[in-house]
């Protein structure tokens, strides 16, 4: 203390020259002592239990208070030496001085309203004694958090950058100053230090995430675990210091099986329905199975090759389908579906711009769905498509699995801009939090391949550097109600350093699905023999009934599908389907014609989800396209078997995972259509008494979709159902939608660690265990640019295209983007940064229950448009001044 009081002049005089408020930030620490000292005073003489503890509290609140002071102008000293531009201040320096200001004026809060209601009768002492302790404990941990930031600061002085070099780790950083209390910031104090829109928010997340680990945990029935999640969510709410324990606990010992399942609550049935109910009207809401074909595109660097092949993405599981969501405010021309839908709504010119967006979730949850509040309101107000990539999650999919996805997504737009309803004149890439990162890998290998690169990159909260150098705002997860020290920990784990276990098990899975394969081949192929022999047989008996070509006309008037030439290579290309018929399947080709339709072959089924805002629709007369009934459109089903006139064979599905493809013709997409059939109706493999590998099928079970079938015929569509059915069928779904979110709420995942029993893990969740972070970092991470763009050479971010940079005040990947932002202006790069106060991280997803979110929601929407720079047509504007939120 004598070291710091002689230091502190020279601070002092430094930081005098600085900015007001700074100085007046400083003199709250001023008032706040002499309001706990005239409260020393009063509870001085008070003998009373919750008396001497109010005093204790006050008086450690003073020491913590003059012990922080002297720190906090250290910091001031030299905070701006790391800002990204004197106009855009904000690094993680900066960070820890803004949580000690919402401490202090918290804590003044709370003194001055002790001070002012001591003497009356219905002061609450018991109560508000705990809130000085929580705020006396809260600021002890501040005051530790100074002192390493003091350390970082000895770390980088000499570079000026955020994190210091390799010479030294977290575990040095922690070794070297006292042990964080990580419970006082999940306690009383809980989000203190955010906007007052968020904070509410933060409690019930943290209450929740507390009563689901008791369900996750324990054992028994669903009945009781539900009954125990409504018992134990009261707990949490009532006792703070108990809610503290468990999430601090949680976050220590749990795995990343129970981040996935936690953060996937916001992937229920329920939670699907809220965007179509409280967010913005869009037209266009679908989902596109892209199948993983050979790509090439044209390459731009001078004297090379014309063509640049892209590579499919077979990583951890070999190639398979890449789902991505399109989303649109109108329907436009060439947009895939929309076709046939040019006599029931308008149809808008083709956009010249495209948003490719990929989301977050710490590369091991969350999808398109879960982002789509906030991105009917970008497609709105930005006025263009949006395709929201669904990547393979970590830990089934590690690094560089979702990154090849990605990437091969882009290809595939850039080859198939029509289909998106756009000319492609300008695609921005854009995402949050992990699928930000993604983006950026994307950009690079566009870059690397020669490539069209994007024409301009949006990134919110994004981690450039994975791996686990120490820096200021990192040290921010260690009260971060949304992304604990430990989750955070586990998911970049999870997706850059996968375990053994976890290879293996992919190998095996691959090797598995393989041998399926081979031996759905094998079936194929002999069924093909016989359907060989039995068109030889249809063949003949053609050509003796073509001797009476009136009554042959007659027939195809028929049955023909308006085609009067019915060649034999067509019933050849549709022989593959009867082929696979024939391994006792009859009945999942009957769900799947078409009642106007005696064969496969001409069938187009349209389903959607039967919530009653959706028809159901077989369309008779155009094969190739998708018709829908309704303006406000949710995803839907197309089931093709027909010869593929598209540019691309797509699928558009309803989130239904069932992948039929729509090209037959060639030997590499019937091997597809085989291996895609084998894995959804395979269960397993047999040995026959001949020593033959037989395939065990899987039962197929009829959806409640399928029963809701409206007839299109011309521009009438004939119900089936009358109105008391489908009412009967909205009030099941939604029942069925109550009952799976409850499933996924209490469904028995038990998880031990450490070898340790489940009681034992249940008990350790609710101790009091001091443990240091640094636990966690017993693990190496590769040193890729693709992983970690931070990395990337020169020679790469320097023909990176305009970037547009977001972030938040409280983030832990604060220096993240503050480092790359430096970075890309140090090579004179296009590159702007926004930096906001009061939000977490992952505010975009509270978008529509924020105030401060949706601004920032709107800001994001600013910085995309600048990059697009296309102004709308008087057509499109009309058009989307009639869109609106729900």
């Amino acid at each position: 203390m004598d070291q710091q009081q002689r230091q502190e002049p020279a601070v002092a005089s430094s930081s005098e020259s600085g900015s007001g408020p700074e100085q007046q930030n400083l003199m709250l620490f001023d008032s706040l002592i002499e309001l706990c000292r005239n409260n020393v005073n009063y509870f001085e003489g008070d003998d009373t239990e919750t008396g001497l503890r109010l005093h204790g509290a006050f008086v450690g609140l003073i020491d913590h208070i003059e012990m922080a002071k002297p720190l906090v102008r250290t910091v001031q000293g030299f905070m701006h030496e790391y800002d990204f531009d004197p106009s855009v201040p904000g690094n993680g320096f900066r960070s820890f001085l803004a949580v000690v200001d919402c401490c202090v004026k918290m804590s003044l809060k709370l003194a001055r309203y002790v001070m002012e209601n001591r003497s009356a009768i219905l002061f609450r002492k018991a109560v508000y004694v705990k809130e000085v302790e929580a705020y006396n404990h809260l600021m002890a941990s501040l005051c530790t958090c100074l002192e390493h930031a003091q350390t970082l600061r000895e770390w980088t002085r000499e570079s000026g950058d955020l994190f210091p070099d390799e010479s030294h780790s977290v575990e040095e950083l922690f070794a070297t100053g006292g042990i964080i209390n990580q419970y006082c910031f999940y306690g009383r104090c809980l989000g203190f230090q955010f906007c007052d829109s968020i904070k509410p928010l933060l409690k019930f997340i943290s209450i929740g995430m507390a009563g689901f680990s008791e369900g996750y945990y324990s054992e028994g029935g669903r009945i009781s675990k539900a009954t125990s999640l409504m018992y134990t969510s009261t707990k949490y709410m009532l006792d703070p210091e108990l809610r503290a324990r468990r999430i601090v606990n949680i976050s220590q010992n749990s795995n990343v099986d129970f981040c996935k399942a936690f953060w996937f609550l916001a992937e229920s049935e329920m939670m699907h329905s809220l965007p179509s109910f409280v967010g913005f009207k869009v037209k266009v809401n679908r989902v596109i199975t892209i199948p993983p074909e050979p790509i090439q595109l044209k390459s731009t660097v001078p004297d090379a090759a014309v063509f640049v092949d892209i590579p499919i993405p077979k990583s951890h599981g070999g190639a398979a389908p890449i789902k991505a969501r399109l989303i649109s405010a109108v329907k436009r021309k060439g947009m895939i579906g929309e076709r046939s839908n040019s006599q029931r709504s308008t149809i808008y010119p083709a956009s010249r711009g495209l948003l490719f967006h990929c989301h977050g979730g710490g590369f091991v949850a969350q999808s398109s769905k879960s982002h789509e509040s906030y991105l009917r309101e970008w497609a709105v107000s930005l006025n263009v498509p949006i395709l929201s990539i669904d990547y393979s999650l970590a830990p089934e999919a590690p690094f560089p699995r979702a990154l090849e996805e990605v990437f091969y997504a882009y290809c595939w737009a850039l080859r198939n801009c029509e289909l998106l309803g756009t000319t492609g004149e300008k695609i921005i890439v854009a995402g949050d939090s992990a699928g930000a990162n993604l983006n950026l890998g994307c950009a690079m290998k566009a870059i690397e391949l020669g490539i069209r690169r994007p024409d301009g990159i949006f990134i919110a909260y994004c981690p450039v550097l994975i791996s686990f150098v120490p820096s200021p705002a990192r040290m921010l997860c260690l009260m971060d109600p949304l992304l604990p020290f430990g989750f955070m920990m586990r998911c970049l784990k999870a997706y850059a350093c996968p375990s053994r276990e976890v290879l293996e098990e992919n190998r095996k899975r691959h090797e598995q699905r393989q041998a399926i394969v081979n031996a759905g081949l094998q079936v194929a192929n002999k069924q093909a023999v016989e359907a060989s022999a039995t068109l030889t047989v249809s063949n003949a008996a053609t050509t003796v009934i073509k001797e009476d070509e009136d009554e042959e006309e007659d027939v195809q008037g028929i049955n023909g599908n308006n085609s009067p030439d019915r060649s034999p290579d067509s019933v050849d290309d549709n022989s593959m389907w009867e082929q696979l018929n024939s391994v006792n399947t009859v009945q999942l080709q009957n769900q799947h014609l078409s009642p106007v339709s005696d064969t496969a072959s001409d069938t187009l089924a349209l389903k959607s989800q039967s919530a009653g805002n959706t028809i159901d629709i077989i369309s008779p007369d155009e094969s190739n396209t998708i018709t829908s009934l309704e303006e406000d459109s949710q995803p839907i089903t197309l089931q093709q078997v027909t010869l593929n006139t598209e540019p691309s064979n797509v699928t558009v599905v309803d989130d239904l995972d069932m992948d039929m493809p729509s090209d037959i013709s060639s030997e590499r997409t019937t091997h597809k259509y085989v291996s895609d059939f084998i894995e959804r109706y395979v269960l397993d493999t047999t040995t026959n008494a001949a020593g033959e590998i037989e395939p065990i099928l899987r039962p197929v079970s009829r959806s409640q979709s399928e029963e809701n079938i409206v007839l299109d015929i011309g521009r009438e569509a004939i119900s089936v159902q009358n109105l008391q059915e489908r009412v009967t069928s909205v009030a099941s779904n939604f029942v069925s939608k109550v009952s799976s979110t409850i499933t996924s709420i209490t469904a028995s995942k038990p998880i031990a660690v450490g070898g340790g029993s489940q009681s034992e893990l249940q008990s350790n969740l609710d101790a009091l265990i001091a443990r240091s972070p640094s636990d966690e970092f017993i693990f190496h991470v590769p040193k890729d640019s693709h992983l970690s763009p931070y990395w990337a050479s020169d020679d790469v971010l320097s023909q990176f295209p305009p970037t547009k940079i977001l972030t938040v005040v409280l983030d832990p990947c604060l220096d993240d983007c503050v480092m790359f932002a430096k970075r890309l202006k140090s090579l004179n790069r296009s590159v702007s940064l926004d930096i906001l106060p009061g939000l977490p991280h992952g505010f975009l997803n509270f978008a529509t229950i924020s105030k401060e979110a949706h601004e920032g929601s709107k800001l994001c929407v600013q910085r995309i448009s600048e990059l697009l720079d296309i102004p709308a047509t008087p057509e499109e504007e009309a058009g989307t001044t009639q869109q609106g939120c729900c």
